[in-house]
């Protein structure tokens, strides 16, 4: 995953006549929790069973946009921050399908909405369909790209001169509330909404941290959208941490994805797109014992496979060998209307 897509949006606040950056300080201890969307498609019945983003099928064919559409791998992880792009050379089909359609905690925050981002992708016509469904979507900027800008009046967009510029509509499910793109004096942009506000930084009911411009207007973000719950700390501070957690899963001075007990750490980059993931909500641990190195959830026995090993993403006609769970399985891409690819210097096999 590339490292240098740090804080592609620069969410910032504007107070004194200067503008602060929307960071999310290491918190300390205490503070009420502000629970987010925990809302999923599992029924009630089933508490406690594994569910997954998507279905195989709709996994294939959200997966196999990754490698048809450039940077859209990137834009989902700082969308969802899921690890996709994770290692981003060789894209992987198979740890995409894994990621997707394996096993994840049905009590995770925001997930429905994660699906609904995902379900989007999975049946887009085109990649334009693809960039739309996603609330961070690539663009081209041309000679024009700057940290952040106000893109045709309406959307956020940010870019650095290696990875490109992005953008995202003031809305949600990025941001708490839907708002207006404005740049400050030095050219900073921010998505700002209008409405009252607590003083600093706090909570909104809906659970979106929330970040006050002199009592009168606001910057938000929806930390359920990461799978996370904003946490506030005493009268002015409040955090996007995971549930249960009281310190950001990637503190700024290690933002290496890592296990800590049974949860992946990921972190694609800036305060907004970091993430934890619960293995042990699926009867799994976090190891980094894969070809790859990176951090996973895997069966504290150990798993058949992994997405990573040379017997992976490797065709036979139209099928293709896969990883998912932990275990093996050969996945058939006319199914989905697609053939097995071949690999090439920087993608794996994949449906396409």
């Amino acid at each position: 995953m590339p490292r240098d897509l740090a804080l592609l949006l620069v969410v910032a606040g504007v107070a004194g006549g200067g503008c602060a950056a929307f960071d999310f300080p290491r918190p300390g201890e205490g503070g009420d929790a502000s629970p987010g969307d925990a809302t999923t498609t599992v029924d009630a019945s089933d508490a406690g069973v594994a569910a997954s983003y998507l279905g195989t099928g709709d996994a294939a064919k959200a997966c196999a946009w990754l490698f048809r559409c450039p940077r859209l791998a990137e834009a989902i992880e700082l969308s969802l921050v899921l690890p996709v792009n994770t290692p981003s050379t060789p894209l992987g089909f198979s740890s995409c399908m894994d990621w997707v359609a394996g096993p994840v905690d049905p009590s995770r925050l925001g997930l429905a909405t994660q699906q609904g981002i995902l379900k989007g992708v999975a049946q887009a016509a085109s990649c334009a369909d693809a960039y739309a469904a996603v609330p961070i979507h690539p663009v081209d900027a041309g000679g024009t790209c700057a940290a952040t800008r106000c893109a045709d009046g309406t959307d956020l967009e940010s870019c650095t001169a290696d990875a490109g510029a992005f953008t995202a509509a003031c809305a949600p499910p990025l941001f708490g509330a839907t708002g207006a793109c404005i740049a400050d004096d030095a050219g900073v942009a921010t998505c700002v909404s209008l409405g009252k506000c607590p003083p600093a930084l706090s909570c909104d009911p809906s659970g979106a941290l929330v970040d006050c411009i002199g009592g009168a207007a606001f910057v938000s973000y929806d930390c359920s959208l990461s799978g996370r719950q904003c946490l506030k700390q005493g009268a002015n501070l409040a955090h996007c941490v995971a549930p249960g957690t009281v310190v950001a899963p990637c503190p700024l001075d290690n933002a290496a994805d890592r296990c800590d007990h049974d949860f992946v750490l990921h972190c694609a980059g800036g305060p907004t797109a970091q993430t934890e993931f619960d293995c042990a909500a699926v009867g799994r641990t976090c190891t980094s014992s894969n070809p790859a190195g990176v951090a996973r959830c895997a069966h504290a026995t150990g798993d058949a496979c992994t997405p990573f090993d040379a017997a992976q993403n490797q065709c036979s006609g139209s099928t293709i060998s896969v990883c998912v769970g932990g275990s093996s399985q050969s996945f058939d891409c006319a199914s989905v209307g697609m053939t097995c690819v071949a690999a090439d210097a920087t993608h794996t096999a994949h449906c396409g």
